[in-house]
């Protein structure tokens, strides 16, 4: 169903070529068109690291607009990590640039034969030598940039060691910390030596219906600021998740092992904001502030959000909040996903704590919980593919291979991907959208956050079922995972926040999303039309994965979770039946089993 189509910007890396196309029919913006690109342009089977995969960046008409949060780009290409769709989205200034530059797409094929970036300004676009940056990080890379083309506000997004060394995991980063993070877009731009998209716009986004659009904006900044949860985020960000979670006795303590932590208090968004934060910050266009620029005696810079709160402290058992922040903005520097280099770290602790491998197995680092030699060294090895990091920089998944059997069922991974710092047991929705979701194990998909409002009547409302309001039963989770789903296509194509629209329960829904886009495009579109679009691109994600070999097995939790339930804490004894929920969830989508 086609709502609205774009400009595309087609470069040819292999050639030099340039030229100007539109967004694919079936779309609403962002992840719709980049999806529906790869569906139908790549060709099954390729190489996510050779010449031959594509790489998307999209945002949607509404980004760069008065809409509150309408500040991510999404890029997508066949993942090196998981070798099924990857795809990942950052906030930030750089997507409102690249909406005001005119384009909505830019579709790369093809790679360079030596390193470049590509420079948007306006209609001009070239693509140009980026000899001089390679084996700078991602700060080094921007500052570099703005410094040379003499022009602060020049819009970056770059790549870092990581990405130049195709670490699976690498990541693309705008404004030196917003990370496009998962899956290992980072790589893909390395595989095409594309070290840095630079962007400069002038055309600001013009609604066709300025009063209608103005008053849906202004609806827009009421509810998020009238909305429960505004005070915290805005004073805690993300970071507030922490003791969020702790309450409902899902921490992933010492690598999910425990759900309690003795030294929370000194690791959790308080501690964060008493002794690091200097000051909050802001994407572009947003009330909330959510982020912080932080200081420690290792470096300083922006963030954490809270899986690298979580990830570099209670994962890994580490109690020193000032050595995880020096580590979550040395991991953002050199351009590698937080989650992943979190999740490989703890997973080594408990491999080196069960005696499954040794010091000696990974030249000599120690191993022991919370480890400041391991947390501060293993990233850098991992980025530079140095030692034991040219290993690690594959993954979990295959690097558990080389450390045998009983190692490979300490992993906490689903098609590949790493899983996030909180126990799917305890919190059920979250534990099906990990499992069954186009990306791999990832909760951001579209979070079913619903489930922990035990608020009925909104469960009613959205989905229709009651005990989906409830974060331990099992009963609903199907459709709700289907709704959350759409949620997140619908956020991904509007390219606005997630920690708006997915996370803030119901401050905007399918009928207001549609308000806005009416105004924007001067006729109106319904909600019905929103979400048929979501669900045909749900559909095609589907074909794309089984494409790549993607099996209705796969779509499952670690064994880990599923054959044991939660130790302690407050959810103690909570277990979790995945094949009952998929099983839900696969008859909700029209699905089969087999």
């Amino acid at each position: 169903m086609s709502i609205c189509n774009a400009t595309s910007l087609r470069v040819d890396l292999t050639h030099g070529k340039i030229e100007k196309s539109q967004t694919p029919d079936n779309g609403i913006g962002g992840r719709t068109w980049n999806s529906v690109t790869l569906m139908n342009e790549l060709k099954p089977g390729v190489d996510p690291l050779g010449p031959d995969n594509i790489l998307c960046i999209g945002v949607g008409p509404l980004t760069g607009s008065e809409l509150i949060g309408t500040c991510r780009f999404i890029a997508s290409a066949k993942s090196p990590l998981t070798g099924i769709l990857g795809d990942s989205g950052a906030r930030g200034f750089f997507a409102p640039e690249l909406r005001w530059a005119g384009y909505q797409q830019i579709v790369f094929t093809g790679a360079s034969d030596k390193w470049a970036y590509l420079f948007i300004d306006d209609d001009k676009v070239e693509i140009r030598d980026a000899s001089h940056l390679v084996g700078l990080d991602i700060t080094q890379t921007t500052v570099q940039l703005q410094d040379e083309l003499h022009d602060p506000d020049l819009q970056v997004a770059a790549i870092g060691p990581a990405g130049e060394n195709l670490v699976r995991y690498s990541i693309i980063s705008c404004n030196l910390a917003r990370a496009a993070g998962r899956t290992g877009m980072g790589a893909v731009m390395g595989s095409k030596k594309l070290k840095a998209i630079v962007v400069r716009g002038s055309k600001p986004v013009t609604p066709a219906d300025p009063e209608r659009f103005k008053n849906t904006c202004e609806q827009f900044k009421q509810r998020i600021e009238e909305h429960d949860e505004f005070e915290a985020r805005h004073k805690f960000g993300t970071t507030k998740i922490m003791d969020s979670l702790a309450n409902m006795g899902v921490l992933p303590a010492y690598h999910y092992r425990t759900a309690l932590f003795d030294d929370l208090k000194k690791v959790n968004g308080t501690a964060l904001r008493r002794d690091h934060v200097v000051k909050a910050k802001s994407c572009y266009n947003c009330n909330i502030y959510c982020s912080r620029y932080t200081y420690t005696k290792y470096n300083e810079g922006e963030g954490p959000e809270y899986e690298a709160q979580a990830g570099f402290t209670v994962k890994c058992g580490n109690p020193d909040l000032e050595l995880a922040v020096g580590v979550s903005n040395t991991v953002n520097r050199l351009g590698l996903d937080c989650i992943s280099m979190g999740e490989v770290i703890a997973w080594l602790m408990e491999c080196s704590h069960e005696e499954l491998i040794s010091d000696a197995d990974i030249d000599g680092i120690d191993l022991s919980w919370g480890s400041k030699e391991a947390l501060l060294r293993l990233p850098e090895m991992v980025a530079h593919r140095e030692g034991i990091g040219d290993l690690l920089a594959e993954g979990t998944k295959r690097a558990a291979k080389q450390f045998g059997e009983e190692a490979q069922k300490l992993t906490v991974e689903v098609k590949g991907l790493e899983l996030f710092s909180a126990d799917p047991r305890g919190i059920k929705g979250y534990a099906l959208m990990n499992a069954v979701n186009s990306r791999g194990g990832d909760h951001y998909r579209g979070e079913p956050s619903i489930e922990l409002t035990g608020d009925e009547e909104l469960a009613m409302k959205r989905i229709g079922n009651r005990d989906a309001a409830h974060r331990l039963k099992e009963e609903g989770k199907g459709l709700l995972v289907n709704y959350a789903e759409h949620m997140g296509i619908l956020s991904d194509s509007m390219t606005i926040c997630k920690n708006i629209s997915c996370c803030m329960v119901d401050v905007i829904g399918f009928d207001f999303a549609a308000e806005a886009y009416s105004g924007l495009h001067g006729h109106d579109i319904t909600a019905q039309q929103l979400w048929e679009t979501c669900s045909h691109v749900s559909q095609v994600e589907r074909e794309f994965n089984i494409r790549e070999g993607l099996r209705p097995e796969d779509d499952t939790l670690p064994a880990r979770f599923v054959d044991h339930p939660i130790p302690d804490g407050p959810a103690k004894g909570t277990a979790i039946d995945i094949d009952r929920m998929v099983k839900d969830y696969y008859k909700e989508k029209g699905w089969k089993n087999n």
